[in-house]
């Protein structure tokens, strides 16, 4: 397996985690307050407070993975952004010029004198 690929499997088991958690967490949660509930005769008092809890905690874990997956996807722009001025930078050195593709952004900087 090439690493584009263990990244995409990466990226689609993490995407879908959020999935089992918004599910499974609670469920679970409620079974706990569903046998309490059995072992003190208060059906289904427990059994409804911990379907409640389990479900927000599993949006706020769920809520939070995606503002930390935001932050690192974030930092990763930034990093390239950097790294891409600090290129162009050093090619400027060299003599490059930049050359603009059909959107104007820009695509590659060869060497003045050589063919683009």
């Amino acid at each position: 397996m090439d690493a584009a690929a263990k990244r995409d499997l990466h990226d689609a088991i993490w995407r879908s985690s959020g999935g089992f958690d918004l599910v499974l967490a609670p469920v679970l949660i409620a079974l706990l307050g569903l046998w309490i509930d059995s072992a003190a005769g208060t059906r289904p008092v427990f059994m409804l407070a911990f379907l409640a809890f389990g479900t927000v905690g599993a949006v706020l874990k769920v809520y939070y993975d995606y503002q930390r997956g935001m932050t690192e996807a974030a930092e990763h722009v930034a990093a390239v952004r950097e790294e891409a001025a600090r290129l162009r930078a050093e090619a400027a050195e060299l003599g490059a010029r930049p050359v603009r593709d059909l959107t104007g952004e820009i695509d590659s900087m060869p060497l003045e004198g050589s063919e683009s």
